[in-house]
């Protein structure tokens, strides 16, 4: 006989293994959570034979399979729809708690100023924000496995028990100092096609240790592939703006991130690096209302600073 959904759902066996997965062992878990390693493996271990399956992979790093980010963004879910009851019950008394939103979001929309387009509506309620920065082909894993409630992401189809809004596109571009491009990059100055030969030998600035989109414009455009060229691995969008300001590297970032410099003539714009991105925004289909308000609000910031799909 199948053991009763109602069995399943035993929110102290999940949030052991929730809380495993956040912090990364089994002894920082037992930590947070004021109990013993063995204890936090012994409900973990329980969760497991209930489903009749493992859910937590032993690996470095500890990972959950694919049930077990199911019973992860549920258990999640429930969570935040707590808080959000939880607050309302109090607002009576003005006593009601923080309640915490974790959101997938790519490192250029927090350089373009999504946190400023947000502080409006983090500055009306008490509403705090957890941020968990990746490049945006990435983020979308995040909402899979019931780490975050939304993500950006620029891929376009939904996830079960999600669903998916079109923000518009980020246009991206290369862009290097004037004599970066006199050593490095001299075919640009002579409206030459840009050689794989020269970037072979050109330091570029590139997001991360992952696929990122300057590494595959790189493959796609001229063949190179890691290792085959020279560059400094900076895992944030300002930092790597600034890399190419600096003179010491090329980079590909969002034009309006450069826009300033362009004008000022501080950098010069490589356009054979230059590429449209689609964005897209997905959450859980079941959001409370900070949640709503969130959204609304990421999208009103992606109106004003993203290029229309029309245009993509």
């Amino acid at each position: 006989m199948p053991t009763p959904i109602w069995l399943m759902f035993d929110y102290k066996l999940l949030e052991a293994l929730d809380m495993v997965l956040r912090c990364g062992s089994f002894d920082a878990a037992a930590k947070r959570l004021h109990l013993t390693p063995s204890a936090i493996s012994q409900r973990i271990r329980q969760l497991e034979e209930r489903h009749g399956e493992v859910l937590l992979r032993r690996e470095n790093p500890l990972c959950a399979t694919a049930t077990g980010e199911k019973l992860l963004a549920h258990v999640r879910q429930v969570r935040l729809l707590e808080s959000e009851l939880a607050g309302q019950l109090d607002d009576a008394d003005g006593s009601a708690e923080w309640l915490t939103l974790r959101l997938g979001v790519n490192a250029d929309s927090l350089a373009l100023g999504l946190l400023n387009a947000l502080s409006p509506l983090l500055a009306q309620q008490r509403l705090l924000l957890e941020c968990v920065v990746d490049d945006e082909a990435y983020t979308l894993d995040l909402l899979r496995s019931g780490e975050v409630y939304g993500c950006i992401s620029t891929q376009a189809n939904e996830v079960a028990g999600c669903s998916v809004v079109p923000l518009g596109c980020i246009e991206y571009i290369g862009v290097a100092r004037a004599d970066f491009i006199a050593q490095y990059l001299p075919d640009l100055l002579s409206n030459h096609p840009l050689s794989a030969k020269q970037l072979m030998h050109a330091p570029a600035a590139v997001f991360g240790h992952r696929e990122s989109l300057h590494r595959r414009l790189l493959r796609e455009r001229w063949g190179l592939l890691d290792g085959q060229y020279p560059c400094h691995v900076i895992p944030e969008s300002n930092a790597l703006f600034a890399a190419a300001q600096a003179g010491f590297a090329y980079a590909v970032v969002p034009r309006q991130q450069a826009a300033a410099a362009l004008a000022a003539g501080q950098l010069c714009e490589i356009a054979a690096l230059a590429e449209l991105v689609p964005l897209y925004w997905h959450h859980w289909a079941r959001q409370t209302q900070p949640a709503q308000s969130l959204g609304l609000a990421l999208q009103a910031f992606a109106a004003s600073h993203f290029q229309s799909p029309a245009k993509g």
